[in-house]
């Protein structure tokens, strides 16, 4: 870059930058005055509002200033919001430069790409755009040359004749260069090499042309986005979240989204993405939540690692015989089909001795058609005995209300017997509704045992789980799997209610929940669409997760979206071929064409030590520069026990728990809670001769390798399987004589 352009290009980072001071300026001044004004207007609520409601205007003035007090503290949010936007901005307003002509009209334009867009208020002149935009697609999409990008519908055709990036760190602007596809892997390895803490980054500086897709895809519409691991599925599925709540800011916010996961570590491994994207933080459930919700406390439930770590003991072999068919497509579908032709009891219901609604002929207008659901059967049964009262009362008007005139001693108006003639409509259907409730009053653990059995006995099944079942629910203590089915019936029966609220979920690690569930969630967020992020070579136990991708069209429908991210970034390439070797068995192929980012660091060291815990503080030593390293173990024993052997040689933070949080830089972890994480290095322990007899080794290990962004080593008392020797070339092999 000439000298000229380079100074021009720090005129305009110093002018930026001036104006985000300004605005700060202008925030911090208006913010004293904003809470002020929260703070008075709650104290006039308090002092001159009624605190009894004794008449209509009472309600008026107390709607009125609640209006006044919501109004203060929006303003006061919103001001608050924007400081933090502008704050983080000071210290990098924009990451990259498009320059631009309109093929059509033949104008040039030059736009700055940064984490939120800045407009200079007395010219309105837009210094920086949001890289959500949809001008700013092109930077993401195309090199220089022909390019478009839509915005409406409209696609704009342009020639793309400069693309720049900027590395501005801290308020300094450190450097800038032109780039294009060729210089941009350069760029994205040095972002790559970069060490990390416990907490995901934003990565808008850096997102490639498959991810930029992703998070721009229908926002109107549920996507599986998937791709093996490292492919930045979770990365993407986040910043798709900041696309949504940009795009549709009239109509979603942040309160209307939920992000899902399996535990806790997940939900602070990313409690800072939608912050540091300029959007409130969106609520993180855990499934457990909302399974203990809706099944109340008294319940105890075994929880789901519990589950895991049973199922893999091979404890009980019945267990999983049923849980097999508890998990089936073919028995949930069953559950869907009895419920949502359930046959309800419907009351006869008389007037002065002549019947109104006649249950046979109700039951056979119920019969025509089908409903989808339990809840629309009994809305539609609900429906039909009031339409069947209404159409008795309105062919015999005149008689009842002569009827209503003989039966009062006072003559009565021709308006007080309408009065008359429409309350006693209104008894009569209310007087329906409530016997229809009384008739179908039903058990739901009741319902679940009958409709099981009625299962099992048309599959020629005995009926000894159904026993074993109802002593469960009896005792109120349930599996896991058992609680799943009891929530699946009380949700297809309407007893819980669905989270109309909620307009968009996030699902990580989506590969791990099972049909059950995802039926659970479709039904209770009837009006949210769903991001689903998932790679089902990461399952480890093909009981209880998704096999397929195409599990989810089951439940969600043929209108979902299926995106691959075909390219893997977190780990260095030697990683990678470790990785891939591990999963591309010749029984068991990678069904899709993958690939990696070359990235050199170091090969993956497979260290021999017949005595495996004496390695483990020396080789944590070599690791000291990085920021987050990991020891991932295979069970909660392990992990205690290599705690205990650091101490007083090297402090470790232990997580065997799903509702704990990384705080320390080294931990200690189980494989199956290091699910989703990352680290700057990993040593994982005795994770290969442990699980030779395990069917899912190689994704066992192929699940622990690809938490490492740069070292790892694979700490095990003796050389590689037989099973695995074709992954030898992939490591260098150390023996341990310490």
């Amino acid at each position: 870059m000439e000298k000229n352009e380079f100074q021009k290009e720090l005129e305009y980072f110093d002018r930026t930058e001036e104006i985000i001071r300004n605005k700060l300026e202008k925030l911090y001044t208006d913010k004293a005055s904003l809470r002020e004004q929260v703070l008075r207007e709650r104290k006039d609520m308090w002092d001159e509002n009624r605190h009894l409601i004794l008449e209509f205007d009472d309600v008026i003035l107390l709607s009125a200033q609640e209006s006044n007090v919501s109004f203060a503290e929006n303003q006061y949010e919103r001001n608050e919001l924007e400081l933090q936007r502008l704050t983080k901005m000071e210290k990098s307003p924009y990451f990259g430069r498009v320059d631009f002509e309109d093929r059509e009209i033949g104008d040039s334009g030059t736009i700055y790409i940064g984490i939120y867009s800045l407009t200079e208020e007395e010219s309105h002149e837009v210094y920086v755009v949001d890289w959500r935009a949809p001008i700013a697609s092109m930077f993401y999409q195309f090199d220089l040359g022909p390019a478009r990008y839509e915005v409406n519908g409209h696609k704009i055709e342009v020639e793309m004749t400069k693309k720049r990036q900027y590395k501005i760190e801290e308020g300094r602007f450190l450097s800038a260069y032109d780039t294009d596809s060729s210089m941009y892997d350069d760029i994205l390895g040095e972002v790559l090499s970069n060490y990390s803490d416990h907490r995901l980054k934003v990565i808008i500086g850096s997102i490639q042309k498959e991810q930029n897709s992703a998070i721009r895809s229908d926002t109107r519409r549920s996507c599986l986005i998937y791709g093996l691991a490292g492919s930045g599925k979770t990365s993407i599925g986040l910043h798709r979240l900041a696309y949504i709540l940009y795009c549709n800011k009239d109509t979603i916010k942040s309160e209307n989204i939920l992000i899902l996961s399996n535990n806790n570590i997940f939900e602070s491994y990313i409690s800072t993405i939608l912050p540091d994207l300029g959007e409130r933080p969106a609520e993180t459930k855990v499934f457990a939540d909302l399974l203990e919700e809706a099944l109340g406390e008294g319940i105890k439930i075994e929880d789901y690692y519990t589950q895991l770590k049973r199922l893999e003991d091979r404890q009980g072999l019945d267990r999983i015989k049923w849980l097999r068919i508890k998990y089936s497509p073919e028995m949930l579908q069953y559950f869907i089909d009895y419920f949502a032709s359930f046959t309800f009891q419907i009351p006869e219901i008389r007037y002065q001795e002549e019947a109104i609604v006649s249950p046979e002929l109700l039951q056979s207008k119920m019969n025509v058609g089908k409903s989808t659901s339990f809840h629309s059967g009994c809305e539609r049964l609900n429906h039909l005995v009031k339409k069947t009262i209404e159409d008795y009362f309105l062919l015999h008007k005149e008689e009842i209300c002569n009827s209503l005139v003989d039966s009062q001693e006072d003559i009565i108006s021709t308006k007080e017997v309408n009065v008359l003639y429409r309350r006693t409509i209104e008894e009569y259907v209310r007087s329906a509704r409530e016997e229809i409730i009384r008739l179908n009053r039903l058990d739901s653990g009741k319902q679940m045992l009958e409709v099981f059995s009625k299962y099992l006995r048309q599959t020629g099944e005995g009926d000894e789980e159904v026993e074993r079942l109802s002593d469960s629910l009896e005792r109120g203590k349930l599996w896991y799997e058992d609680a799943l089915l009891y929530l699946f019936v009380k949700v297809l029966m309407g007893e819980v209610s669905p989270f109309e609220n909620i307009r968009h979920i996030v699902i990580d690690e989506v590969q791990d929940y099972n049909l059950v569930q995802l039926y659970i969630m479709k039904y209770l967020f009837p009006r949210g669409n769903f991001t689903l992020l998932g790679d089902i070579y990461q399952t480890v136990n093909s009981l209880t997760t998704i096999q397929e991708y195409d599990d989810f069209t089951r439940v969600f429908g043929s209108d979902l979206m299926q995106i691959r991210l075909s390219k893997c970034y977190r780990s260095s390439g030697d990683i990678n071929a470790l990785a891939f070797g591990l999963i591309d068995e010749k029984e068991h192929p990678i069904a899709e064409e993958y690939s990696y980012f070359e990235r050199t660091v170091m090969k993956p060291r497979y260290v021999i030590c017949r005595d495996m815990y004496s390695c483990l503080a020396p080789i944590l030593e070599r690791l000291e520069k990085y920021h987050s390293v990991a020891v991932i173990v295979n069970s909660d024993e392990e992990a205690l026990a290599v705690k205990s052997y650091l101490q007083g040689r090297r402090e470790a933070q232990m997580i065997i728990s799903p509702e704990d949080e990384l705080k320390d830089d080294v931990v200690i972890i189980p494989l199956l809670l290091a699910k989703g994480l990352e680290f700057d290095a990993v040593i994982l322990f005795n994770c290969i001769h442990a699980n030779e007899k395990n069917v899912h080794m190689r994704r066992r290990v192929y699940l622990g390798c690809t938490r490492a962004l740069h070292e790892l080593y694979l700490v095990e008392k003796d050389v590689l399987p037989e099973s695995l020797q074709e992954c030898k070339q992939y490591v260098e092999v150390e023996e341990w004589n310490g």
